[in-house]
């Protein structure tokens, strides 16, 4: 199967004395039939929203993935409750929800402050929250458009087009803010990122058919931006061969063996999108897998407990300390004596009980406070680690229920982290294909121009962050339409006692006056005289007719 990226890097950062933006745009051939397209503007808080699941088969993601559902974090304290109902009423989201204690926890190792450090008004706890189940739409594209400057009128953002950006298979929206020295002062640095995943076996008829950007995007390119100072075209190195558009003239040059050929966008006409890319349609090794995996899944039955039971599975030949965090939503409060951590051999399938190196619980309280789990623990080389425990359910109120109830509630993705150091990442980079060397951009670099175009390595290029999974756990409902039939019986029972009332009340009544009850007495005994007297007359008149023959037959 047959893939494409295609990436949009707009950088925003501004201070007193200097202002920048940068336009990029990414194409990488993924395999397996799908196409991605991420949008990147970049001008410490973190929001995003995601939708569906990147598949380890694509290779390595622009962005730290992002759990399913809307993610929140920031270095923030008192104004917590500001920032969410702010960023509920820009971007049309649900955020004003996780305002409140029990909605969001703080995690110590596995979120950290991205920007300057040591900055004096920024707190330094990180509060981080989870919406899962939030879906992305028009109604947030449209407000996060409007925060490029030139919106989707010109530049790379001219690309998109809700209309063809929802038909994806994979898309995830984010909008981060963070303090920087890029002018010499500290200023703010705006990142906006977009990916979006097609599966062209559902666009086109063949999935080695030729396509181009505007028949995947059904939108073209409407020249430059005049506020950009630059905006690149970076075409990726992917695992199969691929035909590059347009005439080496227009390339610039680029150190990185990632890239396969890189454009200006102002040297581009609007036929660019209209060129037709072609590929094999060869499809990925396993061997090229993410280095790390997990997931998360639910265990247990009925409606009194449950369990959970992470599994965090390592391809690398190395060991990898790696940092795990979970929330504990309130209305899952966990046994912490059950939390059980075993390592699997894969070859033996023999199971060891592990200790992590560190550990801190935090324990939910009903309609109170989020819980959580972090703990650092070192993965074995080419090993498995289960993490397990149970909770008890707790009982809901009939207005806490979720508009529908019989689906369940959702439990919040985890989080694994690790750092990677020079050595690892070079032997990854000497055994992996260079389709599938990390792509993700590190701290430090404010565009891939900058990410591609440096040699030396940085402390940070090895950090890696992934979720597990949204989980569905089923808690115990009521049943919501037994007041249906009540109200149906109330309002029947009403409307047969309105109508006996309603008649009673509203027939007219006549008034006739009697008769003397003597003159009635008198009347009735005549008429009762004379009727008695008719009637024998009659039956004696009936007599003679019927005896009258029966004398003519005697004479004869």
């Amino acid at each position: 199967m047959l893939g494409f990226r295609l990436i949009a890097f707009l950088i925003f950062s501004a201070s007193v004395y200097c202002e920048n933006f940068d336009e990029e745009l990414l194409i990488k051939d993924l395999g397996h039939g799908y196409t991605a397209f991420h949008f990147n503007f970049a001008a410490t808080t973190s929001e995003s929203i995601f939708h569906w699941i990147w598949d380890e088969r694509w290779g390595s993601n622009f962005i730290s993935v992002s759990p399913s559902g809307a993610e929140l974090w920031a270095c923030v304290d008192q104004s917590w409750f500001k920032l969410t109902h702010a960023l509920s009423g820009f971007f049309c989201a649900s955020l004003n929800r996780l305002s409140t204690n029990e909605h969001f926890a703080s995690p110590i190792h596995s979120y950290k402050p991205s920007g300057v450090p040591k900055f004096s008004r920024v707190s330094r706890e990180v509060r981080y929250s989870q919406l899962p189940g939030e879906a992305l739409c028009s109604e947030n594209l449209t407000p996060w458009t409007k925060y490029l400057p030139c919106k989707s009128f010109s530049g790379l953002g001219s690309l998109l087009r809700s209309t063809s950006l929802f038909k994806s298979n994979y898309n995830t929206m984010t909008i981060g803010v963070r303090r920087d020295l890029e002018c010499h002062e500290i200023g703010l640095e705006l990142m906006e990122t977009l990916t979006v995943v097609f599966d062209r076996s559902l666009l086109f008829a063949k999935r080695t058919s030729p396509w181009s950007i505007k028949s995947i995007l059904g939108s073209e390119f409407k020249g430059l931006c005049d506020a950009a100072n630059t905006s690149r075209v970076f075409i990726l190195t992917s695992n199969e061969d691929m035909n590059i558009p347009l005439d080496n003239k227009l390339k610039v040059d680029c150190l990185d063996n990632r890239v396969l050929a890189a454009y200006s966008t102002k040297d581009l006409s609007t036929q660019f999108t209209s060129f037709p890319f072609k590929t094999s349609g060869k499809e990925s090794s396993p061997a090229h897998s993410s280095l790390v995996s997990a997931t998360k899944h639910i265990t247990g039955s009925g409606s009194v407990r449950g369990g959970v039971k992470a599994f965090l599975t390592s391809r690398a030949n190395f060991n990898l300390k790696i940092v795990y965090f979970d929330l504990i939503p309130w209305y899952t409060q966990v046994f912490f004596s059950s939390l059980k951590i075993y390592g699997l051999d894969p070859k033996t399938q023999n199971k060891t009980l592990i200790t992590p190196n560190w550990l801190a619980v935090k324990p939910s309280l009903a309609r109170k406070r989020m819980g959580s789990i972090e703990l650092v623990i070192t993965l074995p080389a080419l090993n498995q680690l289960i993490i397990t425990y149970e909770f008890r359910k707790v009982l809901q109120r009939w207005n806490e229920f979720p508009p529908d109830a019989n689906h369940g509630f959702f439990l919040p993705a985890a989080t694994v982290s690790y750092v990677l150091n020079s050595e690892q990442i070079d032997y990854l980079n000497k055994t992996k294909h260079t389709a599938f060397h990390n792509l993700n951009l590190p701290n430090w670099a404010s565009s891939y121009n900058q990410f591609f175009n440096t040699t030396h390595p940085a402390p940070q290029d090895g950090f890696v962050r992934l979720h597990t999974p949204v989980s569905l756990v089923t808690m115990p409902t009521p049943d919501f339409s037994m007041p249906f039939n009540v109200l149906c019986l109330v309002c029947s029972v009403v409307a047969v006692v309105f109508g006996s009332v309603h008649k009673a009340t509203t027939t007219v009544f006549n008034v006739t006056l009697q008769k003397n009850a003597s003159d009635s007495i008198l009347t009735h005994l005549i008429d009762h005289i004379l009727t008695k007297k008719n009637t024998s007359k009659t039956m004696s008149e009936q007599n003679i007719s019927t005896s009258a023959p029966s004398n003519h037959d005697k004479n004869d």
